[in-house]
């Protein structure tokens, strides 16, 4: 056999979404059946403390994110599927794609997907009734709470539990067993830091950012970097509105040099805003600006008209090339099922099985002596480090950032 996906299923019809959900009786496993529990001797090795791997004929991969099926009637007529559940089912579409190739590799897998935010598929109950206790990994696209509670579980269980979507380290200290996708914050303010000390090295930098927990945040990793230095030039702003006083920029900027601007805004309509107030002097004072990696979400950047003759950059996780035959392949099989274009994270949930898959088929469970291998990336070019505090694992997470410049609309990518 190849690889049963127990799961929603969609269909489409004259170019229109119809859809029919349909909760299969393995899709929310009852308490009283529980899954047989795979046996893992904790046989440590000398070199990395975790168990001997472990090779299967096949193995289970639990997949959770949120579908909100109990939210809706299933009606036989219903033409529209919610806009508050797409995320999550683009979510399970990446994987119900990747499941597809998989098999056709010759892959062996049981695939069972689970609706989070169902009353009886939620991560509380799966935890509670042993659902996942037999399954050699878990990922998911799932919410702060949640990644919490299955980060804790994956650490007690010694079953790799990979969050694909979210940035938060879910308050994990010591969790060998916990992979993050989307780097966290720090990691892209590190990047933009590493950017600033090649390129302009020499300019007057300056940290402008509000009050908020997450902005103050941004600063501190900004100047708590250990790698790269402060800049000779450096000053910090901080708004007391949502608005830069340009006089107040003015009087720190030295007029011999370069201006390099970090606009620590997370709000990406907020740093457009501020961005505006920059482009009149941006010629004069030579400025150049570094934003928050929420600017992916301002597409005006696109334009030749929108910020002439002022650069702006920000940092991605990941870059769509929609003319890449592994980007086409997606979006035929998205399209061939769904119709329309995959959201991002369709992506998502494509690469976060394909890879991991990949990782166990060779190299059994658990994998994570070889988890920073990118042999098995699919578009994203993975590069999973451990994270470390006194030579401890803390998680591990992807580094792998691209940094984006648009000018005169035009945008270049590292």
């Amino acid at each position: 056999m190849g690889i049963i996906l127990n799961s929603v299923f969609f269909y489409t019809m004259h170019t229109r979404i119809l859809f029919f959900i349909l909760l299969l009786s393995s899709l929310g496993v009852n308490a009283q059946h529980k899954p047989i529990v795979v046996e893992q001797k904790a046989i440590l090795t000398k070199e990395s403390g975790y168990p001997k791997a472990i090779k299967k004929e096949r193995y289970k991969v639990a997949i959770l994110t949120p579908m909100y099926l109990d939210s809706v009637e299933l009606e036989p007529n219903l033409t529209k599927i919610p806009k508050f559940m797409m995320p999550g089912l683009d979510f399970y579409k990446g994987v119900q794609i990747a499941a597809d190739t998989l098999k056709k590799l010759g892959f062996n897998l049981d695939i069972y997907v689970h609706d989070s935010r169902s009353d009886s598929t939620n991560v509380q109950g799966l935890i509670r009734s042993g659902t996942l206790d037999s399954m050699d990994l878990i990922i998911g696209n799932a919410s702060v709470s949640d990644l919490k509670l299955l980060a804790d579980f994956g650490l007690q269980k010694r079953i790799n539990f990979v969050s694909a979507v979210s940035p938060a380290d879910a308050g994990q200290e010591a969790n060998a067993y916990f992979t993050i996708l989307q780097p966290r914050l720090v990691s892209h303010i590190e990047k933009l830091h590493k950017s600033i000390s090649a390129k302009y090295p020499e300019d007057n930098v300056v940290f402008i950012n509000r009050s908020s927990v997450a902005e103050r945040n941004a600063l501190m990793y900004f100047k708590n970097d250990m790698v790269n230095p402060l800049p000779g030039r450096f000053k910090e702003m901080e708004l007391k509105t949502d608005e830069i006083d340009i006089r107040q920029l003015l009087n720190v900027i030295d007029t011999l040099h370069g201006t390099t601007i970090i606009l620590g805004i997370i709000d990406p309509t907020v740093a457009v805003k501020n961005l505006r107030i920059l482009l009149p002097y941006a010629k004069q004072y030579g400025i150049k600006v570094y934003c928050m990696p929420t600017m992916e979400s301002i597409k005006s950047l696109g334009r030749p008209d929108e910020f002439p003759v002022m650069p702006v950059y920000y940092t991605a996780s990941y870059m769509i090339d929609k003319i890449t035959p592994s980007s086409l392949y997606i979006n035929h099989e998205y399209k061939k099922h769904m119709g329309g274009y995959p959201s991002d994270v369709v992506y998502k949930g494509f690469e976060s099985l394909y890879f991991f898959s990949s990782l166990m088929r060779k190299y059994g469970v658990p994998f994570n002596e070889h988890i920073g291998e990118n042999a098995y990336t699919f578009i994203t070019p993975y590069k999973i480090v451990p994270v470390k505090e006194k030579g401890n694992i803390k998680f591990y997470e992807n580094k792998y950032l691209y940094l984006l410049r648009f000018e005169n609309g035009i945008m270049t990518y590292e």
